[in-house]
Parts: structure tokens; sequence; C-alpha cells
């Protein structure tokens, strides 16, 4: 099976698992979500040279009418993090010119490695992916939790993933590890005990002075709040990504979003 079927197969398993995750919110939720996809590819053979590059990208927009303001911030915010994929000459990507930025994207990196003679020996950097997925959103009546997982591959040993959280308040109102509690050193010392729980000694990891501390990247799930730790962040990539998860029993008096 070629490398391309095989990132073929990945983009259809996903597209139904986020189809699926995508109608499991809370019951009290008042937002509506729509799934957006979308996806090219393009597979080029040249002087006995394959070059392959596919985009594949999955996103919630935020359609109801009578909350406008909180959905042109919540799809504001994805677009500003999402241009970061790409080169786009500071054009601004949204909605409406994103199939065209994903096209363009492929051609320009199919152009620049055919014109560079020096890759021929080099069979990693012929290849580009690009996935971004809609993960579960979570809502209640006072908060909205969206997540994003990535995959980013543009040659080299190994490719960049991780995941990116976007939280608000149902007025809107972006909610921060800054802004998430009442009390953040008593959050944070609850957050660091579960820590060495469920990973281990915080020496073992990169934290400044061994010092722990919240991570920038968190979300709500059922019961939970989840802080997540990237690739490079604390440890070798070799360690993978690194979440600590705090029951809402343990930080309730500390979160006023939880219910």
């Amino acid at each position: 099976m070629t490398r391309l079927s095989i990132l073929k197969q990945f983009v259809i398993a996903a597209i139904f698992i986020t189809t699926v995750f995508a109608c499991k919110t809370n019951k009290k939720s008042s937002l509506e979500f729509n799934l957006v996809t979308v996806a090219d590819s393009s597979l080029n053979h040249s002087n006995d040279t394959t070059i392959s590059s596919v985009i594949s990208i999955r996103y919630f927009e935020t359609a109801n009418a009578d909350k406008s303001s909180v959905a042109d911030s919540i799809n504001k915010d994805f677009f500003e993090w999402l241009s970061a994929f790409f080169d786009n000459d500071g054009e601004t990507i949204t909605k409406d010119n994103l199939e065209d930025v994903v096209a363009s994207e492929i051609q320009k990196f199919i152009k620049e490695i055919r014109a560079d003679s020096t890759l021929v020996d080099c069979e990693s950097c012929k290849h580009a992916e690009l996935f971004v997925d809609a993960e579960p959103i979570y809502q209640n009546d006072k908060i909205i939790s969206l997540v994003y997982s990535f995959y980013h591959y543009s040659g080299g040993a190994h490719g960049a993933h991780g995941i990116t959280s976007f939280n608000y308040t149902k007025d809107g109102t972006p909610v921060t590890v800054e802004n998430l509690s009442t009390n953040i050193d008593e959050l944070t010392a609850i957050a660091e005990q579960s820590f060495i729980k469920q990973n281990g000694d915080i020496t073992d990891y990169w934290f400044d002075d061994d010092k722990f501390y919240l991570p920038s990247v968190f979300f709500f799930i059922e019961n939970s709040i989840v802080f997540y730790y990237g690739i490079y962040e604390i440890a070798a990539y070799a360690a993978g990504d690194i979440y600590v998860e705090l029951n809402n029993d343990e930080v309730k008096h500390l979160i006023d979003y939880l219910n």
C-alpha cells in the first residue's frame, strides 16, 4: 500500500470519528456547530521522483444566529491559529478562501521541490502533510470548550503534532489559564500533586528550577478538566504528549465554570 493510500484511509477514518464526536455535546448546550471539511492532495512523479502533499482540515463553525458575537469570536480565533501553518503572504485565512489557500499551498510545495536539485536524494523532503481534526466539543451552561488535534510534516525525522484548545464563557469571553481560577496558586498545587501521581516526579521533566506550572492548553470534558503539555514543552519528543487530569470534585471550589 502506498503512503498516500494510507493517508487517504486515515482521512476517511478521521472524518467518521469526528462526525460521531460532533454530536456528543452537553444537553445544556445553546450553541450549534457545523462540521466543515476542507481536504486536498497531490501525487506527482517527475524524473523518477515522487512528490506528495496532503492537507486535510476539519473544523467546527459556530452557527447560532442569536449568539453572533460569540460565533464571530470562536470562528475568528480558529482561523488566526490555523494561519500559522501556511505561508500565505500575510493574507488573512477565512472560511471563504481556505479551500483556495489549501490548493495553493500544495502546488507551491510541489513547485519548490521540483526547483531544488539538491533534494534529489532526500526522500523525506518530498512529502508534506497537514492534518487538523476537530475533537469532541464540551459545553455546559457556563463554558464552551473546543479542541483541535494537528499533525504537520514537511521533511525531517518526524513531524510536529499536538493539540490546541479554545475555551469561552457563554458570552464569548476567552477563558485562559490566567483567568481560569479564583485561586490559581491552589489550583496549581493540586495539579502538581495529580501530575506526580499520573506522570512521575517533576524532576524527571524540564520544569525550570523544578517548579511546576500549568500549561496554556487545557480543556473541559465530562467531570474533568485536562491540562496538556505539548512535545518538547517539558520533555523530549519520545515522551509524547503529557496530560494531567483533574476531577471536577477536586477543583470545583476553584473554578466557577464547573457544574
